[in-house]
């Protein structure tokens, strides 16, 4: 049987590889806003998957802002 930390597990990879994308970007200073970063709309799209899987658990959900403040 799937739970839903599974389905958590499996999206894991996917956004950590796409935030490395979207953080190396943000580190050449080209965009203002996180939306001008050419990675912006798919990682934006994971965290808000997994952020209905995070709050159906009870967990705390992800915001960008703090992945960026916490890895650049």
């Amino acid at each position: 049987m799937i739970t839903i930390d599974h389905v958590l597990d499996a999206i894991k990879p996917h956004y950590e590889a796409l935030l490395d994308c979207f953080l190396e970007e943000q580190r050449t200073g080209k965009y203002k806003r996180f939306s001008d970063n050419p990675y912006y709309d798919e990682v934006k799209a994971l965290i808000d998957a997994m952020n209905v899987l995070r709050k159906y658990l009870g967990w705390e959900t992800i915001k960008l802002k703090d992945e960026v403040e916490f890895y650049v």
